[in-house]
């Protein structure tokens, strides 16, 4: 039900030059606030007139305390508003046809979880101090990830890498990689030198046979 708030005593005119009594109404909204708008009374046939929703306050006091703050100037406008009618918006009839967009081309590619964002062996082969800083510049999540992916965690401590900090994350795989690029070169001086004997030995074996 709306509640009358108040009935404004000095007439209101329109621009077509009749008079019209106005009358500020309530009443609770479907959202539990107050809503307000104003009636319109002419002046010698009672023809009357609304105004749309003009405002929503948070309580009835408000809306009263809205209502008897209304200038003149303000109920002109609203006059206009609830003189004029509303425009007609045009509704365009809906059209269903077989149609679909064209399929995508373009293979869909699933990110696995915990994939490294980042080689740290194909880093650190550029330099141990371009691995630090740019594993430096990645979030905690992403130096996490490469330490997972890459298996950097001992076996006894399989959740070291979810407490460890940032830094620690770092020192971790950079030791890792040096590591195992240390033990790559060793592997290779190895070979090589076992090659060099090997062919010695085959050169002085040919020398006797000779």
């Amino acid at each position: 039900m709306a509640e009358l708030l108040v009935s404004f005593t000095t007439p209101t005119r329109s621009e077509t030059g009749d008079l019209y009594w106005g009358r500020a109404f309530g009443r609770v909204g479907a959202n539990g606030l107050w809503e307000g708008w104003i009636e319109f009374m002419r002046a010698g046939d009672d023809v009357t007139v609304t105004s749309p929703k003009e405002t929503t306050q948070p309580n009835r006091v408000d809306l009263v305390y809205w209502a008897k703050g209304l200038t003149d100037a303000y109920l002109e406008g609203a006059l206009k508003r609830a003189i004029e009618p509303a425009p007609r918006i045009p509704v365009e009839p809906r059209v269903f046809v077989d149609s679909a967009p064209k399929p995508s081309l373009r293979p869909v590619v699933v990110t696995p979880p915990n994939r490294a964002i980042l080689d740290p062996y194909q880093v650190y082969a550029e330099g141990e101090q371009l691995l630090r800083s740019q594993l430096r510049a990645l979030s905690h999540h992403h130096v996490q990830n490469i330490v997972e992916a890459y298996q950097f965690v001992d076996a006894g401590d399989p959740d070291w890498a979810r407490t460890a900090s940032t830094d620690a994350l770092v020192e971790r795989i950079v030791e890792r990689v040096r590591t195992r690029y240390a033990a790559t070169a060793t592997g290779q001086a190895i070979g090589t030198g076992s090659a060099v004997a090997a062919d010695q030995r085959t050169s002085r074996a040919e020398d006797r046979s000779a």
